[in-house]
């Protein structure tokens, strides 16, 4: 049968309509199904990018000690969160690590201890470790891949590639190393013994050096204490927490560390446990000594749960002791004189300030002799009495006290140990009887 040209441009017109309807379907479907493909491997990178790390569960106050059991543990994208954000809750113990001697033990990039020394009486141990690639691909300072397996030095941040067979790298049985005889690096790396726990040091042994330059490494066994970490600032729950957001409390206890009581002080009226403070001389002259500074405090409590207004508890080291004696005895001889405590606002960003009362030449004699006395309490206190500062004393304090007629001075220091001033304080008793209701 024979269509007309109207029926023939009709069904043209039909199947043209299929096809492009065909053709969008189609279309749609493969921009579905890439769409789709784009989903799944986004989901798969999400997926292979998340990594464990641990948050705060609670808020957190600036100058509050932070401890492990404050953390708990999340997912999230690797990509979103800094390098050295904390993987484990017990790093935050890492962080506080500190020689006895004051100095910061560090943790870097690979998560291993070090001390960073560059100084004639701390030097570095002039040794470069070889470290194995465990991780993902890295590149060295000139841009050459290091595959995991490989290995390679990092001096100073700078990474170098190595091979097995270089000439001048040393093995033992703590590894290898090489003799970093430019003194480049000032990285001392810090092991712990699995069965001990005891931390060491490695140092050259200058004694083993043989006809091929070959030295051999030895142990050094240091004592490390743990000191507690504070909030920097103010943190809310599930912050992420970096070592920039926590400091070091600046209470080392040593050997010689002793918990004192002090009631002849003259204590601001808000002061409560936890707050750092620094113990201050102010004689009737206008001249202001710091005793001791940024020491934590402790309000005791009687037995019924009040508060005593007169006294804290300070730890201190043998020569903060010995220098709080010499200026208890000069404040009661002096009168108009007087010890006193500043809070400080901010301790988590406020360094301690360097004391600048300087016992008289008996007390100082005392503690050069006394055995109790770490070496380092020692060495602070030489410093403390300089020339310079021995001249500020002679000039200043030693003459206004030689000037005070002496059965005077010991009447002053004998009525003045005698009389617990600390009760005339009404105001702070007051304030705490407040705080009790």
């Amino acid at each position: 049968m024979v269509s007309n040209p109207m029926q023939r441009k009709s069904r043209n017109a039909f199947l043209l309509g299929i096809i492009v309807t065909l053709i969008i379907a189609g279309a749609i479907i493969a921009l579905l199904l890439v769409q789709l493909k784009q989903r799944d491997d986004k989901i798969k990178a999400e997926q292979a990018a998340k990594v464990k790390v641990y948050t705060l569960s609670t808020n957190v106050k600036a100058g509050q000690v932070i401890t492990q059991d404050m953390f708990t543990e999340q997912e999230v994208n690797r990509y979103t969160i800094p390098n050295n954000a904390l993987e484990t809750p017990s790093d935050i113990s890492t962080w506080g690590l500190q020689t006895k001697e004051g100095e910061y033990v560090y943790t870097d990039r690979y998560g291993l201890l070090y001390l960073y020394r560059d100084s004639e009486d701390k030097p570095a141990d002039n040794i470069i470790e070889v470290i194995k690639n465990t991780g993902d691909t890295i590149e060295d300072s000139k841009g050459n891949k290091i595959a995991n397996g490989e290995l390679y030095v990092d001096v100073e941040g700078t990474i170098e590639k190595v091979t097995s067979n270089s000439s001048n790298m040393q093995t033992d049985e703590a590894g290898q190393f090489f003799v970093d005889t430019q003194g480049k690096d000032k990285i001392t790396r810090v092991y712990q013994e699995e069965l001990t726990y005891q931390f060491y040091v490695y140092k050259i042994d200058t004694s083993t050096v043989n006809t091929s330059g070959s030295q051999t490494r030895i142990k050094e066994y240091i004592d490390i204490q743990e000191v507690p970490m504070i909030a920097r600032v103010n943190m809310n729950a599930n912050t992420i927490v970096t070592p920039e957001l926590v400091v070091r409390s600046s209470e080392n206890i040593t050997d010689d560390t002793r918990e004192e009581e002090y009631n002849m002080l003259v204590l601001p009226i808000d002061l409560m446990t936890g707050d750092y403070v620094d113990i201050r001389f102010m004689t009737p002259t206008g001249q202001n000594f710091i005793v001791v500074s940024k020491a934590k405090v402790e309000v005791p409590m009687n037995n019924d749960g009040t508060y005593v207004s007169d006294t804290i508890k300070v730890n201190l080291r043998e020569d903060e002791i010995l220098s709080m004696s010499s200026a208890i005895v000069e404040a009661y001889g002096l009168n108009g004189s007087k010890l006193y405590v500043t809070k400080y606002t901010d301790p988590a960003m406020q360094e301690a300030a360097t004391p600048t009362y300087v016992p008289n030449a008996a007390v100082t004699s005392q503690i050069q002799s006394n055995p109790n006395i770490v070496e380092v309490a020692k060495e602070e206190l030489k410093v403390r009495y300089s020339e310079a500062s021995k001249k500020v004393r002679n000039d200043y304090l030693q003459q206004y006290i030689n000037g005070v007629d002496s059965n005077e001075y010991n009447t002053n220091i004998q009525e003045g140990m005698n009389e617990d001033i600390g009760t005339s304080l009404t105001t702070r008793k007051k304030y705490l009887d407040s705080l009790n209701y």
